[in-house]
């Protein structure tokens, strides 16, 4: 039976990383974002229901085979226009079929409870420990209007760009993290009512803290999806560094305004 998956993350947490990881994988197909309302599959489902995306939205991208070949002839196409190398895949080949999307956009469509009702769901929740350096390169992203790079085969990235410096706002700066840290208790609580054979969790810091945790958690996932944990590399590389003086103009005032409240772990 084809597992169903679902990658429960929030911007700026390597969820593209994860993405390109399992459709690098004969065997796993993630179509990515489709809540969004930037993404085509939801443009088109409102364009031909005029409604929000809902929980018959997505058992649809989890059950139609047609929703599948059509996304695999899309990538296909994308592919053969960046001279890429095509991978199609048939629907008899997948063991496991999934998406990626954010809590705030889960919220926003009044879907929090899709976990509950629909407990055979694997999931996957990537978070980020250090939300402050999560908003800097959320902000550093609108700011350059680039989400990821990509290594090609021939070890070069196709995105390439130079080192982006933000000034922040220390008031919203606080605001955002007092948000930031009620988002994940309530994450929390939404995951405490999973099964933990249905659960993998993943910190982005320990994912990216060496090539090693890397291939560990590849491994990981891959078994938790019913898959040969094969040595696939993911494409996507991070953009920018993760020393906060080097992306943050006003650095010293930020540090002096965190440096005696609980948010101070987030500067190191």
């Amino acid at each position: 039976m084809m597992k169903q998956h679902f990658i429960y993350t929030e911007a700026r947490s390597g969820s593209n990383f994860l993405v390109d990881l399992f459709n690098q994988h004969p065997h796993l197909v993630n179509y990515g974002e489709v809540l969004g309302d930037w993404t085509k599959p939801h443009k088109i489902f409102r364009a031909l229901t005029r409604r929000r995306p809902s929980k018959a939205y997505l058992n649809f991208i989890y059950s139609s085979r047609l929703f599948f070949y059509f996304s695999q002839l899309y990538y296909a196409y994308q592919n053969l226009l960046r001279h890429k190398p095509i991978q199609f895949k048939r629907y008899s080949q997948i063991r496991s079929v999934g998406v990626k999307d954010f809590h705030h956009t889960m919220l926003k469509y009044h879907l929090l409870d899709f976990f509950r009702d629909h407990p055979d769901l694997h999931i996957i929740y990537l978070y980020r420990e250090n939300h402050l350096k999560q908003h800097i390169s959320l902000e550093l992203m609108r700011k350059t209007r680039i989400v990821s790079s990509e290594m090609t085969q021939d070890g070069k990235l196709v995105t390439q760009t130079r080192q982006s410096r933000i000034r922040v706002d220390l008031p919203e700066i606080l605001e955002m993290l007092t948000n930031a840290e009620k988002e994940v208790m309530q994450q929390q609580e939404i995951l405490s009512h999973v099964d933990t054979d249905h659960l993998l969790s993943i910190s982005y810091e320990e994912l990216f803290s060496s090539p090693e945790s890397q291939a560990h958690f590849r491994q990981q996932a891959f078994e938790f999806l019913g898959v040969e944990a094969i040595p696939i590399t993911s494409r996507q590389r991070k953009l920018s560094s993760d020393n906060l003086q080097d992306l943050v103009e006003n650095y010293d005032e930020l540090h002096q305004e965190l440096t005696h409240t609980p948010y101070a772990k987030f500067l190191s």
